[in-house]
């Protein structure tokens, strides 16, 4: 078996080294691997700040991403101080469950010295709120209290991996620096690196194969960059969840191959991720110059710019990966270097059939809930006035004349129609002095009728749909999870809106406005 395959390897999240425990048996890998992330900062900070205090800490998020590694890698520099509980590690007694464990640490912690290190799936931290002993019940209001109120009390402290995102935005840019330094350490050509010293020593025993080319590809900064943005783009499309656990696996999924990571990038589907990966296949853009590409590669019609594209590409990468025949391994060629230059930059010829601004323009209003900023105010303002014209739209898809009106429909009968005047507007003030953490979503701030209505969080899905509605689109069972977040939405602005102390009647001829005018009611009739 090849050197790099057996490194690789410990990368799948099959693998025994998949969680990482206090043994440093098989470490050094993920011990190069480890990058310092905002989430350990702040788990260093707190740990050094509550030196000699009693204290109990918790490192909650979900599974695989990363909390034991953290513990283990700053365990000793603080050992004289903290005991410390990992769940997944601590919990596989035969005769004790996770939370049977738990209730030993913390007993251990009330009766000792030592403050407490608590890392945790947050899972198994809402059910010891049910489950734990009650005679810990101290323990567990301070826990409730988090998950209520995500705020720490007394000496009891939450680090939330949910908080840190892997992403970072600014403007319509994103970058993630964690996920590139991943990237980057596997491929980094460097005495340093075990990946790379593997991959040199099969070389030089000549043992090469589709995983050498693939880990030769995986080195290209464009790729990596590719990479990156499908993440994010699954993240806000699908709700990928994306842990330190599960990057490594597409990582040895990508690299392991028996074809090119390119096709492997959109044809897997052994995972989640995969899964979401394979639903942004360029493959998957119909348009007349994509279809006219894939019948001259089938015919094959000469195209002497392309073949000085191949020749150039193949002569970078040291390889013959690319050929004229393959038409759907080139176009996934020209997707993942379509914000770069290669070659002679044919494939840049196709970048208008890899349209990716809806993405981006709404990373842009994620940014700009981020930190308020008064440049953003127009994009800001533009996405409400598309969502009042959406939510008019759809409320009145029986009688559209009502939206230039600003009429929402509450009934229809006999051919009568009875509305009542709307205002909707941005509660700006709201916006500017709200900063939020999410990288998925910004919080709707809206007020109808002068009065706040209750907060959701817009995502790229409500985005879409509020897109397509304006278009004319009629959402479907097919959009349920969507449609129920927006139609909520809906009956929170109706709520407001038949408190009005307007009324108005509208049939095909005639139009009559009640108007409650504290102690009289004001009628004016008037054509439809």
């Amino acid at each position: 078996m090849h050197n790099l395959h057996n490194i690789v390897s410990k990368l799948s999240k099959s693998s025994a080294e998949a969680v990482h425990t206090f043994n440093k048996e098989n470490s050094s890998i993920f011990d190069y691997l480890h990058t310092l992330t905002p989430v350990e900062e702040k788990y260093i900070e707190i740990l050094s700040q509550q030196k000699g205090k009693k204290s109990l800490i918790f490192l909650s998020g979900s599974s695989g991403d990363g909390k034991s590694a953290i513990i283990a890698k700053n365990r000793d520099a603080f050992a004289s101080d903290y005991d410390f509980h990992v769940d997944a590690t601590h919990s596989f007694k035969s005769n004790q469950t996770a939370t049977q464990a738990l209730d030993d640490s913390f007993r251990r912690y009330l009766e000792n010295e030592k403050s407490l290190v608590v890392g945790i799936n947050i899972g198994i931290l809402m059910n010891y709120v049910e489950e734990g002993d009650v005679d810990l019940a101290s323990i567990k209001e301070h826990i409730k209290a988090f998950l209520e109120s995500n705020e720490n009390t007394n000496n009891t402290f939450f680090i939330n991996f949910d908080d840190y995102s892997k992403f970072e935005f600014d403007d319509s840019i994103v970058s993630s620096p964690f996920i590139q330094s991943i990237f980057k350490k596997i491929t980094l050509h460097s005495n340093n690196n075990p990946f790379y010293q593997a991959f040199l020593k099969d070389v030089e025993e000549n043992s090469i194969s589709v995983l050498h080319q693939n880990f030769k590809l995986l080195s290209v900064e464009s790729i990596q960059n590719s990479i990156i943005e499908l993440l994010v783009t699954i993240n806000l499309k699908y709700d990928q969840f994306l842990t330190t656990r599960s990057l490594l696996d597409l990582v040895y999924v990508l690299l392991t191959a028996k074809d090119s990571l390119i096709h492997q990038l959109f044809e897997d589907t052994s995972t989640s991720m995969m899964k979401n990966l394979s639903k942004e296949d360029p493959l998957q853009n119909r348009s007349y110059q994509l279809d006219k590409f894939i019948l001259d590669r089938a015919s094959g019609k000469e195209d002497e710019k392309l073949i000085e594209f191949i020749r150039g590409f193949n002569s970078l990468c040291k390889k013959e990966i690319l050929n004229e025949k393959d038409a759907f391994l080139l176009i996934r060629t020209f997707y993942l270097f379509r914000n770069s230059s290669i070659s002679n930059d044919y494939h840049k010829e196709f970048a208008i059939n890899f349209d990716d601004s809806k993405v981006y323009s709404f990373i842009h209003l994620v940014a700009s809930h981020h930190e308020y900023k008064d440049e953003n105010k127009k994009a800001i303002k533009y996405f409400y006035k598309q969502l009042k014209e959406a939510v008019l739209f759809y409320v009145n898809k029986n009688a559209p004349t009502l939206s230039k009106h600003n009429l929402v429909s509450i009934s229809t009968t006999n051919g009568i129609t009875m509305a009542v005047p709307v205002e909707i507007e941005a509660n700006m003030s709201k916006i500017k002095n709200v900063t939020s953490k999410s990288g998925t979503s910004f919080p709707l701030f809206l007020k109808i009728n002068s009065e706040e209505i209750p907060t959701i969080d817009i995502t790229l899905s409500i985005q879409n749909m509020i897109d397509q509605i304006l278009n004319g689109y009629r959402p479907n069972k097919h959009d349920r999870n969507t449609i129920v977040i927006f139609d909520e939405l809906v009956q929170n602005i109706l709520a407001k809106a038949v408190h009005s102390k307007e009324i108005v009647l509208l049939s095909d001829k005639k139009k009559i406005h009640f108007k409650n005018n504290e102690d009289e009611i004001e009628v004016v009739e008037d054509e439809a």
